[in-house]
């Protein structure tokens, strides 16, 4: 009798905004998916890195042990300063080739390939630096992860190029992640030197800028060996670094 009717409200949502919701949650959970999967690989780029350069390390004191220093190892100036009826300079690989055929004596399960290797090497900022980055058969060999170790340009027979301050230096060395596609310096092709104090890495901040055009393609991204082998990570691909984060 003379009830009162109670009054509810129904709250609900329309099928837009239903799938509007649900079209937000997907682009975040693809995002941070994103943003994992990248990171997991520049975890195990650093993992791969540090490996390899351990290898090196290793096999540079135990030839040390055995051939003396590294100015001991019949190098040869790779630089002859000729430039052949092309116009293309003239090197003098017999060096680089005595160099790691001692090497690879210490590189357990190494193999040394009869053809050349080509690949194709963008600057850490993208402009095309290495195309092709063709390396002669003698000159690198693979680990058995598949990595490529390759000698550079020997500038010093007598070892005294400057690194750090310091007259050390007998040439320039790579370690390199092949993979078909195109690649970047930074981040698939990895900068050292060999000296007489073991391999070092490049450690030049300046050659290692994604933000900007730093120095000429071929150098950009050089320098960002010694950031990964000291901090562990590959930030410098998300932000610039600063001058006083560098050690």
């Amino acid at each position: 009798k003379g009830g009162k009717g109670h009054c509810q409200r129904r709250f609900g949502f329309t099928l837009a905004e239903v799938l509007i919701t649900l079209g937000i949650i997907g682009v975040v959970a693809a995002l941070t998916m994103s943003s994992l999967i990248q990171k997991y690989q520049e975890q195990k780029r650093v993992t791969q890195l540090k490996k390899a350069y351990a290898v090196l390390q290793n096999a540079y004191l135990m030839a040390v042990k055995d051939y003396g220093e590294p100015q001991d190892w019949g190098l040869t100036i790779t630089n002859t300063g000729e430039v052949d009826e092309d116009g293309n300079q003239v090197l003098d690989n017999t060096g680089a080739v005595n160099v790691m055929k001692i090497l690879m004596q210490y590189v357990q399960k190494s193999q040394m390939t009869e053809g050349e290797y080509i690949g194709y090497f963008e600057s850490l900022d993208g402009r095309q630096a290495y195309w092709p980055w063709q390396v002669k058969a003698g000159k690198y060999f693979l680990l058995n992860d598949g990595s490529l170790v390759s000698i550079g340009w020997i500038s010093s027979v007598d070892c005294k190029g400057l690194y750090d301050g310091k007259n050390i230096m007998c040439s320039d060395f790579w370690i390199a992640f092949p993979k078909k596609a195109k690649m970047k310096i930074g981040v698939d092709l990895f900068n050292f030197y060999l000296t007489k104090e073991g391999f070092k890495p490049n450690n030049n901040m300046t050659k290692c800028n994604k933000f900007s055009a730093a120095g000429t393609p071929d150098q950009n991204g050089r320098g960002c060996s010694g950031w990964v082998l000291i901090n562990g990570n590959m930030d410098y691909l998300h932000r610039e670094i600063k001058n006083d984060e560098w050690k």
